[in-house]
């Protein structure tokens, strides 16, 4: 009789870059008032508040996507380690 040519190894997933699990932040705002006023356009002002906010949703989408990318390659792995995808995935 031949030998079995079942595979008794799963299959296991490469690492994943960095780059795709790494959480970014914004360094909290710590100017202390100087005293000292300027004199800024409504309209420049709008556009940095509005490019700001446009920043902090930036952040927040690549964290959404850095955790998203690391529950699915752990419901990978464990579908490939076990054969069956556990509850939650």
């Amino acid at each position: 009789m031949p030998p079995s040519i079942a595979r008794t190894e799963r299959p296991s997933l490469p690492s994943l870059p960095a780059d795709l699990t790494r959480t970014e932040h914004l360094e909290p705002l710590t100017a202390k008032p100087s005293g000292e006023l300027v004199t800024i356009d409504r309209a420049v002002l709008g556009e940095m508040a509005a490019r700001f906010l446009e920043a902090i949703g930036a952040v927040e989408r690549s964290n959404r996507r850095a955790v998203a990318v690391s529950q699915e390659r752990e419901c990978q792995r464990a579908i490939l380690s076990t054969g069956s995808a556990p509850k939650g995935c």
